[in-house]
């Protein structure tokens, strides 16, 4: 059975590019998180005592700042997003790159690929 690839430039809709964007920031994210959980492990008991003492106090705060706050992040959403679709185009475009001219170097091909056979074989049903 053979398998034709499409040939040219097609391009896909914007939310694939976020998500293949999205997903190389939390690649790379990843690969931090061990040293970022021993880091707020340290801080969190004293952080936890604190806020239990302004918590009366800052509810009522919060209440009034609340409708401001949400226009805001509604706007700072939608330039993420934008930064999304932007990286998952250079993401996806690369890769494209790559396989047109079988180069298979790159730290996040390399990374992902084996990410990838990593969940194949927990997918894969055992052999008896």
């Amino acid at each position: 059975m053979t398998t034709t690839e499409p040939t040219g430039n097609i391009r896909l809709p914007k939310p694939i590019y976020a998500v293949a964007g999205a997903g190389e920031i939390a690649y790379r994210r990843l690969r931090t998180l061990p040293e970022r959980v021993e880091a707020l492990r340290e801080r969190v008991a004293p952080r936890v005592r604190t806020l239990r003492a302004e918590l009366p106090g800052r509810v009522e705060t919060l209440r009034a700042e609340i409708p401001a706050r949400v226009t805001m992040l509604v706007s700072e959403a939608r330039e993420v997003y934008g930064g999304l679709v932007a990286r998952g185009e250079q993401v996806v475009d690369a890769a494209r790159a790559r396989r047109r001219t079988g180069s298979t170097t790159g730290a996040s091909a390399n990374g992902v690929r084996a990410v990838a056979k990593k969940a194949v074989k927990k997918a894969a049903p055992a052999k008896s």
